[in-house]
């Protein structure tokens, strides 16, 4: 007759026998329980800590300036009805040029009770509810409520070949060098409905303040120059495509930064109520004396001060940053 096998114990049955007996064992007094890292809860950073972190750097947030491309064609589906600008086609880089403003948390606070605030006095239909070609979508934050840049145009959105892309990069470079235009501040005078012509959408833009023209027309000249070369039409031009501001008064009231667009066509019938939001928030100044101080703003009132050191060139993916002249700081 066949013995029957031995029944070993397993490694993880002498394991769990030894955590058995250290359990047993009697805390000696005095002594202190070590708990391993990978064991310990979770706790959040103190203010201070939190407070002690630096800021990332400008150039950062170039390394994500794309997003994930959601598919190769033209599919207003996946882009809450918006089209594409400018199909794609393969060897054609989209690109743009563009002053970026990355609100503080501060700033971007401002900004969406501002857009609350249009919101509310527009109704809810055009709020967040409500049939898709009557929402409001804001341009402040992602879907997942990651704040977002903000930008004022230097040109429309073109296309460069593959070929012509390098070399248009470092035309610009040199064209803003030669302009010796200083870093500056700009401001905001108003905010209004926006419909450019060749666009189905209608943006609710802040409008740029003519104190600040003087740089930004410099700067348009110089980016429209380069831009009718490329054999692409100009910004604030007429579409001619010549490179050169045909109406420099209107170019000074046409600077804006977008905020949030909607595709309702009766926007023109918004522009009251919008413009007195603006008014009641631009001397709403209660959240900046009850801690919001690091809004950069000046004459007593809650419009932010944007200073501007630099443009954005975004070439197909990549985002190139063109310093300005530095200067001193005035806001």
């Amino acid at each position: 007759m066949m013995a029957g096998l031995v029944d070993y114990s397993s490694e993880e049955e002498e394991e769990k026998e030894e955590e058995e007996e250290e359990a047993e064992k009697p805390e000696l007094k005095g002594t202190k329980t070590v708990v391993p890292a990978n064991q310990r809860p979770a706790t959040a950073a103190t203010p201070a800590a939190t407070a002690a972190l630096p800021p990332l750097p400008p150039a950062f947030h170039d390394l994500y300036a794309a997003t994930v491309r959601a598919s190769p064609v033209d599919a207003p589906s996946l882009h809450q009805g918006r089209t594409r600008a400018i199909p794609h086609v393969a060897g054609q880089w989209p690109s743009h040029l563009y002053i970026e403003w990355f609100p503080t948390s501060a700033e971007h606070t401002r900004l969406t009770t501002l857009l609350a605030s249009v919101r509310a006095a527009l109704g809810n239909d055009k709020g967040t509810t409500g049939p898709d070609n009557r929402r409001i979508h804001s341009l402040l934050a992602s879907d997942l409520g990651a704040p977002l840049p903000l930008h004022v145009s230097l040109s429309r959105p073109f296309v460069l070949t593959t070929s012509a892309k390098d070399s248009f990069r470092a035309a610009l470079v040199a064209s803003i060098a030669e302009a010796h235009v200083a870093p500056f501040d700009l401001r905001f005078s108003g905010l209004c409905w926006y419909r450019s012509p060749d666009a189905a959408r209608a943006f609710l833009v802040l409008r740029v303040a003519p104190t600040a023209a003087p740089p930004l027309i410099a700067l348009l000249r110089r980016c429209n120059a380069l831009v009718a070369g490329a054999g692409q039409p100009a910004l604030y031009s007429g579409g001619s495509g010549s490179g050169s501001v045909n109406d420099a008064d209107v170019a000074a009231t046409a600077f804006h930064v977008s905020i949030a667009w909607t595709l309702a066509v009766d926007t023109p019938t918004w522009a009251m109520a919008t413009a007195h939001a603006y008014v009641a928030w631009a001397h709403d100044t209660d959240d900046i004396s009850n801690g919001s101080s690091s809004v950069n703003h000046r004459d007593g009132d809650g419009v932010p001060c944007v200073h501007v050191a630099s443009i954005k060139a975004k070439i197909g993916n990549v985002v190139t940053d063109v310093p300005l002249v530095q200067a001193r700081r005035q806001c």
